[in-house]
């Protein structure tokens, strides 16, 4: 049995990337025959217990805030760990390997369950930067370095989702052949027809969290400042800390070309509408809303971050911006409304091309398997029964 533990797998995160990723491959995995559980947690105390998600079978454990910001928060961390590593006790005979979605808390859960029980784990790292999983978990908020050692040193496998997150775990101390590199996935269907492209080239769009980190306020009000000349649609789909202070700049903008939707549940049904999906996120690990949108033809136009520059080539299938920073994101406004509609057409057409060959999640599954396969071929000590 595969146990994949999650910190969020329930309806307090709807939109998170790290749940949908974990969803998408825990039901590809079901679908080629493993036997997976997933381990989330939830904070309302009625959906404790079992379910079921299209055929995986989903345990949550309840804690009174999420297990993934720990510091003062700790106490709920460790409520949430310390029900994962005793499921994981009673059930350690079962188990064949712990696959850990995001090095939290929950990846110390995996690591005492390898040094005791002998169970193998591989454990993903979703964020670079200065906000990188494994720096954060050698913090003073969970424990320490010594943490952090512990956890590197019965860690089997670290997964990165870019070269920038394979670079951060090296340099913490993670042995380069115990990492692998593999992107997040998606549901890639028949191609569906969009809006014209003369539309298309003159719609722009935010997908996502509405936070300080992706830079969303800067980019509202870099729009609003745009000439009159400048014709051009940018729309705001998600919800967060910042939703008032960006729906208040649409409201000031006299051109009325800054619009906020809100949150949207499935953005495949609004992706071919839109020519270029604009991310001047301050850090990324891989954004779901990039892989979706590159899918669809929607031309990624981004800052230098972990996962963008892993996979866009400028003026070939996106374009970077050049920082974060007002003048930045208007500069780059600028220079996306005057490419004409054959320029962009012929990058829609290679964003799209390289989407369907790197991100189908039938492949990172496969990715997986081959992991998974790995680790069980290796010598490991017996487990207690």
């Amino acid at each position: 049995m595969i146990v994949m533990m999650i910190c969020h797998y329930d309806d307090s995160n709807p939109s998170g990337g790290l749940e949908k990723q974990a969803r998408m491959l825990a039901q590809s995995l079901r679908a080629a025959g493993e036997d997976i559980v997933v381990l989330g947690s939830t904070r309302k105390f009625s959906r404790t217990g079992w379910s079921d998600d299209e055929g995986v079978p989903v345990r949550l454990f309840w804690t009174y805030t999420t297990p993934q910001i720990s510091g003062r928060y700790l106490p709920a961390a460790l409520l949430w760990a310390a029900q994962l590593l005793f499921w994981v006790f009673r059930n350690r005979a079962r188990i064949d390997l712990i696959h850990v979605h995001q090095l939290r808390i929950h990846a110390f859960v995996a690591a005492l369950a390898r040094k005791f029980w002998g169970i193998p784990n591989i454990l993903k790292s979703a964020t670079g930067g200065s906000g990188a999983d494994i720096r954060v978990i050698g913090t003073r908020k969970y424990f320490g370095a010594a943490g952090r050692r512990f956890v590197i040193a019965h860690g089997d496998r670290f997964v990165a989702t870019t070269r920038s997150i394979e670079e951060d775990l090296t340099r913490w101390g993670v042995p380069a052949e115990k990492i692998a590199v593999i992107p997040n996935g998606l549901r890639i269907g028949p191609a569906e027809a969009g809006d014209a492209p003369e539309a298309r080239a003159h719609r722009f769009l935010f997908l996502g969290r509405l936070d300080a980190d992706k830079n969303v306020a800067a980019l509202a009000a870099a729009a609003a400042d745009m000439p009159p000349e400048a014709k051009f649609q940018l729309d705001f789909y998600g919800a967060g800390n910042l939703e008032a202070e960006v729906e208040a700049i649409s409201r000031r903008d006299p051109a009325g070309r800054v619009r906020l939707h809100g949150w949207h549940s499935d953005p495949d049904d609004i992706l071919g509408r839109y020519g270029y999906l604009l991310l001047p996120s301050n850090a990324e690990g891989l954004s779901n809303a990039m892989l979706e949108a590159m899918v669809r033809g929607v031309v990624p136009v981004t800052t230098r971050v972990s996962g963008c520059v892993d996979h866009i080539t400028p003026n070939e299938n996106g374009l970077f911006l050049e920082g974060t920073d007002r003048a930045s994101l208007h500069a780059g406004l600028s220079i996306i409304t005057s490419l004409p509609t054959q320029e962009w057409s012929r990058l829609s057409s290679a964003t799209s091309d390289y989407a369907t060959r790197h991100f189908d999640i039938l492949a990172v599954r496969d990715r997986y398997l081959a992991l998974y396969a790995e680790l069980a071929a290796q010598p490991i000590r017996l487990r207690p029964v």
